[in-house]
């Protein structure tokens, strides 16, 4: 049964689908690290989440048009937009490998202040203490040599090339078939 239900899907669909789950993974496993294995984010890990957040809502957006509206123009937009979303994820992945590497500083805001610390209530105050959120410089966790922004850039660049590869067929496809050529 999910065979066939994959078997009617286009391919659009599927690449809305896998970065459904990839930014969907990939969140989960951010606020593990989070909230189970006590890793604070810095500012820059933050922005990076936004982004995929960004990529689940603009896929589902995608995927109900494709599924639901029976719309290939939803889709196309949907995995259009997906391909904007990743590129800016991975631009955002890059600057801050850039950054726990040394090669270029980061923003003011990632020399340990993070959003924990704020007390809203006393905002003035609040933002003239120092929190204990880490640098954006430092690397709390490295597998294989390789950081949580750095597999992140890796993710973001592979969903970037693949959204793009669709939006592009899909493209391809709606030109053929305004054009009278069968798609």
């Amino acid at each position: 049964m999910l065979k066939a239900f994959f078997n009617r899907m286009s391919f659009t669909e599927r690449v809305l689908g896998l970065s459904f789950l990839a930014s969907g993974a990939m969140l989960a496993g951010a606020h593990l690290f989070e909230k189970v294995g006590g890793l604070v984010p810095c500012v820059l890990c933050l922005n990076q989440r936004e982004a995929h957040w960004t990529a689940l809502a603009v896929a589902a957006a995608g995927l109900v048009a494709a599924r639901l509206f029976r719309s290939k123009l939803g889709a196309a937009a949907a995995v259009g937009a997906a391909a904007l979303v990743y590129a800016v994820s991975a631009g955002l992945a890059f600057y801050h490998t850039g950054v726990e590497y040394g090669y270029w500083p980061g923003p003011a805001i990632c020399a340990g202040g993070g959003v924990d610390a704020i007390d809203l209530d006393n905002l003035a105050a609040s933002l003239s203490q120092k929190s204990d959120a880490p640098s954006c410089e430092d690397v709390q966790w490295r597998f294989l040599g390789v950081s949580m922004a750095g597999y992140n850039l890796l993710a973001s660049a592979g969903l970037f090339a693949l959204t793009l590869l669709a939006a592009l067929t899909e493209t391809r496809a709606a030109k053929r078939t305004r054009h009278g050529a069968p798609a």
